[in-house]
């Protein structure tokens, strides 16, 4: 066993994930006489994934006779992977690959393991290489199949299919075949049964020479993450990226900020190019995102963040007084003040109450909003807070003062020439 796996596992419970195939039955029986030693406790877990009909259910069956007769305590999962690709429209495999995660990290998270073990190998390992540079991959897929990460360590990464089978035959250990591993339908089983035999004739050390590939380049693949992680920047509820980071971490560092931002799956190669392609276009232009995600360009940067919806909660408005008032988290101070010096005038925001009309609100922005700058000259309010250079992320989360769409007051940052304090002046309000 890996020193380091052995080392992160010492004194836990591990699950090892059994269909009662060979390779999964030579890991429960490798898993159970080897972890004494690293006071490990090896459990097994079964998922039936609806897939076979009797031949599934008799596939788990074997498993748990398997594991009373020796005494392995056993966790068993039900999915239904047919009716999840149906629903979701992926293929089956892929249906039943999330499906089996979802089930090792609910057997973590309800406390029944610490861990799973999975019996991927070298020839797994080959295959995964050959599949992502077929159908098209960057670095990370050419990275193969890691030994260990977060929950799931693959002890038998570096064991190649006929070291595993040697492994069953001399300790004659009991398994049962799934027939779809006969079946080249799928395009893993086309590589499996067709073209990798054919490489492996040729050239025999091919799975130990693509190892020794992956295991280059998954550490070229940790660096040149550590470059993207350092790229992103975090700004409030929002992240950054400086516009001449360059475009091998880019790229990187877009899905680093999405993930981070809550799109850990659903993102597609394009989301990502639309987003550097942002590096080249004019201020203030933008692209969006799933999850109601937002990427913006602003100046030397770019932003990601969640937008805010324009209704909803964030649409409510209450009547315009003095006083403390509080809109979805967000707060303005509206305080009369009986005298102001000109040096405070020029430090505060601050207004003719007596010019602000009783049917102003505090809301906050909305389409159609325009603002009168001190001196004169109206422009759109969006137009006006790019001058100002506030990010767009953090617009929709200003509190306004408006009349209409006429913005009199924006909170924190300025006041209408319409409100100004001026000599005949006689009631003034300041905002915070």
């Amino acid at each position: 066993m890996n020193a380091e796996i052995s080392k992160t596992l010492y004194g836990k419970t591990v699950a090892v994930a059994v269909s009662g195939g060979a390779d999964s039955m030579a890991l429960l029986h490798y898993a159970t006489n080897s972890c004494r030693a690293f006071r490990i406790k090896a459990v097994a877990l079964n998922i039936e994934h609806g897939i076979r009909g009797e031949n599934s259910l008799r596939d788990s069956a074997f498993v748990k006779n398997y594991c009373n007769s020796h005494g392995i305590p056993l966790l068993e999962y039900s999915v239904n992977a047919p009716e999840k690709a149906k629903k979701e429209k992926i293929p089956v495999e892929q249906a039943a690959r999330i499906l089996r995660y979802e089930c090792f990290f609910d057997a973590v998270s309800a406390g029944k393991c610490d861990a799973v073990f999975t019996a991927h190998h070298s020839s797994d390992n080959l295959e995964s290489v050959l599949f992502n540079l077929l159908r098209g991959t960057g670095l990370k897929g050419l990275t193969g199949i890691r030994d260990f990460g977060g929950i799931i360590f693959r002890p038998f990464i570096k064991v190649s299919k006929a070291e595993i089978s040697e492994y069953v035959k001399q300790h004659d250990i009991p398994y049962v075949d799934d027939e779809t591993n006969f079946c080249d339908d799928y395009s893993r089983n086309f590589l499996r049964l067709n073209v990798i035999p054919k490489i492996k004739e040729i050239f025999p050390e091919a799975e130990k020479s693509v190892l020794r590939l992956t295991e280059t380049l998954k550490a070229e693949d940790d660096f040149m993450e550590t470059l993207a992680k350092d790229a992103v920047f975090k700004d409030g509820d929002g992240y950054y990226i400086l516009t001449d980071t360059p475009r091998a971490v880019m790229a990187r560092a877009v899905i680093y900020a999405l993930k981070n931002l809550g799109l850990t799956r659903d993102y597609e190669k394009i989301h990502v190019d639309d987003v550097c392609a942002l590096i080249e276009k004019e201020n203030g232009k933008t692209v969006s995102l799933p999850l109601n995600i937002k990427a913006a360009k602003e100046y030397d940067k770019i932003t990601l963040y969640k937008e805010l919806p324009e209704d909803g909660e964030l649409s409510a408005a209450i009547l315009f007084t003095t006083g403390l008032h509080a809109i979805n988290g967000r707060t303005i101070n509206v305080i009369p003040c009986e005298t102001v010096s000109d040096a405070e005038l020029k430090t505060g925001l601050y207004a003719d109450l007596d010019k602000i009309p009783l049917t102003a609100e505090i809301r906050f922005k909305k389409q159609g909003d325009r603002f009168t700058k001190f001196g004169g000259g109206t422009k759109s309010l969006s137009d006006f807070l790019t001058d100002k250079k506030i990010p767009l992320k953090d617009r929709n989360k200003i509190l306004l003062v408006a009349d209409k769409n006429d913005v009199l007051v924006i909170n924190g940052i300025a006041v209408s020439h319409k409100v100004r304090v001026d000599k005949s002046t006689k009631k003034v309000v300041k905002f915070s």
